[in-house]
Order: structure tokens, then C-alpha cells, then sequence
């Protein structure tokens, strides 16, 4: 198998959602800009960060869980449609593919990418998400966040899995509030793609703005005296990850690509796995799974992991993942997670492999993985080692 490089990584702010009114749309600071406009500026700044020319890209995969599905201008083919905006209207040879897997999309659409580099049907791909949970209706998001089987939404799905385990409200509260707490504290540290807002003179927005605007007031008390989504006891809407919009990408190459074409490699791919649980209420303890399945296949301890990202979706998450596999709370989310930064589902996986990128260089480790849970009960682990 080929040794698959991380040559580049960006991504986009997480913009805030606001719930709509009266049946009425969410909205955000970017709403009005369609994803496409969005993912265009940051593949734009890929390109360029790691040096690519996009004619020489032989495969594009678009992990998209809502807006592919719901957008009117991306009904047909839009991850090549997506690339070329990217490509400024270049022509490109590359072919697009589409990737749907709940909150592990944009990390499955990394593997897919990297698969076709591994087996040598390409030397040069790209590979992330977006989506826009905003610009629909909330109904319509909500869908997408309920099990077809059991017909309750992950929130409840997630609330009975922790009281199964023994994690109490106070233990989520206190996660949560480290999460807002690290997210404040690491806002300088992350490398954005500013995206323009009403073109080149309208509003630049630079940074993750649930963390702007809110992580550095929530408190103790302010957790405590949220109310519970109904039908739970532990979960919240402030303990629990927020809708977001954004965008985010990975640029792959194979050693070959790298050598000819000049490319600077950053990480290498080590392993990747995934794992599934018998209910879908397991969502939760998946990454459990997935992250001894993908140690095993890399021959490493946990021990051996010097950072890890979790994709925070409900407190419980990390917390499980911290009791059962030993590790220590400050390697987990160092900078924060989806609690206070946002979870924009389609594009999480690519933020989350973009920002544990980033804080790996920063701290000048060696090892770290990404884990992320998905509905039905499943979830998926990827590790990088930086090179």
C-alpha cells in the first residue's frame, strides 16, 4: 500500500445557527451565501496553502449530510460542481464523488480519498465537508437528527445511554463548561479561512463565532440552570454540541506526487477503522470501538497518542471514551470541541482533522487520532503521525 501525506488543511469558520421562528428558516451570519460559495473560498485557499494546482487533482470527495441533500443548486453532481468553483472555472480532471455518513462524513470522505492514493488509482486528492444547517427549516435538520427505528432524536437517544453508564448532569456540565473554557483560551491558536461575506467589500468573518461570542461568559451556573431537551435528564442545549455552518478540506498526496510535484507533506495517514454497536443509543460508546479496532490496526497504545479529538456531539462522548480507554482529560479537546465551537455534521470531520493538525504542529507531537461518533450506533477513528 501507498503511504498517503496530509499536504494541506483548511477550513472555514463554524458560523453560529440561529433557530428559525414560526416554521420559519435558521439563519446565520453566512445564510445568505449558498455552500457552494462558501466551499469554493476555502478550497481556493487549499490550493494555494499546499501548492496545488487543481488540474492536477484526480479525485474530489464531498462529504455533505444536509445540503447536498436539500440544496436546489446541488441536486445534480455537486461535489465536481463544487471543485470547479473552487478551480475558479479551470478545467480539472478530476472526478467527484459524494460521501453521506451522519457526523462521520467528512472523516469517511478523508478514507475514501486517501483509499484511491493507498491503492495507486490516484497521487493527488482532496477530500472534507460542508454543510450549511442553516437556509432550512429547523424541522428539516431535526429529521436528519432522529433515528428512523426508534423515532427519538439523538439528544434522547444519547440521554438514556448515559444513564445506563452512571454520567450525571453535573459530570456533563463540568466537561462542557472545560470545553468552553479551552475553546477561549486557544481562539488566537487556529489558522482560518476568512470568508468574505457580500463579496470582496462586505463583512470578512475570521473566526469560530459560537466561541466569540459565548464561550468565555458561560459559567458554572449558567449550565446548571439550563433546562434539559425534552425527554432527557442530562442532556442540554448547552452541555451538548450546537448547529453550525462550515466548510473544511484535506489535501492528500502519494509519495510519488510529493517528490515530482514539490509538495511539502505535514502528516502521514497511519490507520483508519470503524466500528458499530448492536442499538443506535450505542452511538455514543462507538468510538470506543473504534479507536482500539484502528490502535490495534497501527500497532500503538493508547499510552502512544499524544493528542486525541473527539467530536464532542454530547458530553458523553469524550467522557466515555477518557474511562474506557484510560486517558488523561488534557490530551482530549485540548482547544476545545463541538460543545463550544459548534457541530456542523457534514463538515466536522474535515474541521476536526484541520484543528488536530494544528494543535499536533503547535505542541510538536508526534501522534494523534480523531474519533467521531455517528447515528445507528456507529463510529469511525483516523490517526496521523506528523511528519
Amino acid at each position: 500500500m501507498n503511504t498517503v501525506y496530509v499536504v494541506g488543511a483548511a477550513r472555514s469558520p463554524i458560523f453560529s445557527v440561529e433557530l428559525g421562528k414560526n416554521g420559519g428558516l435558521n439563519t446565520s451570519s453566512v445564510s445568505g451565501l449558498l455552500p457552494q460559495e462558501i466551499g469554493a473560498q476555502v478550497l481556493a485557499e487549499l490550493f494555494t496553502e499546499a501548492l496545488i494546482n487543481p488540474e492536477d487533482v484526480d479525485f474530489f470527495y464531498l462529504g455533505s449530510a444536509i445540503s447536498q441533500k436539500v440544496e436546489r443548486t446541488l441536486y445534480q453532481a455537486p461535489a465536481k460542481f463544487i471543485f470547479r468553483k473552487g478551480a475558479a472555472g479551470r478545467v480539472v480532471k478530476a472526478l467527484g464523488r459524494t460521501v453521506e455518513k451522519a457526523c462521520s462524513t467528512g472523516l469517511s470522505a478523508i478514507w475514501s480519498a486517501s483509499r484511491k492514493i493507498m491503492v495507486g488509482k490516484a497521487d493527488v486528492a482532496i477530500a472534507g465537508g460542508l454543510d450549511m444547517m442553516s437556509r432550512q427549516p429547523n424541522e428539516v435538520i431535526i429529521l436528519g437528527l432522529t433515528d428512523p427505528s426508534t423515532q427519538k432524536i439523538m439528544a434522547q437517544l444519547a440521554d438514556e445511554k448515559a444513564a445506563e453508564l452512571g454520567f450525571t448532569r453535573e459530570m456533563h456540565d463540568s466537561y462542557a463548561l472545560e470545553s468552553y473554557q479551552f475553546a477561549a483560551q486557544h481562539l488566537g491558536d487556529h489558522q482560518i479561512v476568512p470568508i468574505q461575506v457580500g463579496g470582496n467589500a462586505g463583512l470578512e468573518i475570521k473566526s469560530d463565532e459560537e466561541v466569540v461570542r459565548k464561550a468565555s461568559r458561560i459559567t458554572a451556573k449558567l449550565l446548571a440552570r439550563s433546562p434539559t431537551y425534552p425527554g432527557c435528564k442530562v442532556i442540554t442545549p448547552l452541555n451538548s454540541s450546537k448547529f453550525g455552518d462550515a466548510a473544511s478540506f484535506v489535501a492528500l498526496a502519494s509519495e510519488k506526487a510529493v517528490r515530482e510535484k514539490h509538495l511539502k507533506p505535514i502528516a502521514r495517514i497511519v490507520a483508519y477503522a470503524e466500528w458499530s454497536e448492536r442499538e443506535p443509543k450505542d452511538f455514543i460508546v462507538a468510538p470506543v470501538g473504534a479507536a482500539r479496532r484502528v490502535l490495534v490496526m497501527s500497532g500503538l497504545l493508547p499510552s502512544q497518542i499524544d493528542r486525541w479529538e473527539s467530536n464532542e456531539a454530547f458530553a458523553t462522548v469524550p467522557l466515555n471514551l477518557i474511562k474506557e480507554l484510560g486517558i488523561s482529560r488534557d490530551v482530549v479537546n485540548p482547544w476545545g470541541g463541538a460543545v463550544a465551537h459548534g457541530h456542523p455534521i457534514g463538515a466536522t470531520g474535515g474541521v476536526l482533522t484541520t484543528k488536530h493538525i494544528q494543535i499536533l504542529r503547535k505542541d510538536a507531537k508526534r501522534y494523534g487520532m480523531v474519533v467521531i461518533c455517528n447515528a445507528t450506533g456507529e463510529a469511525t477513528a483516523m490517526i496521523f503521525e506528523m511528519v
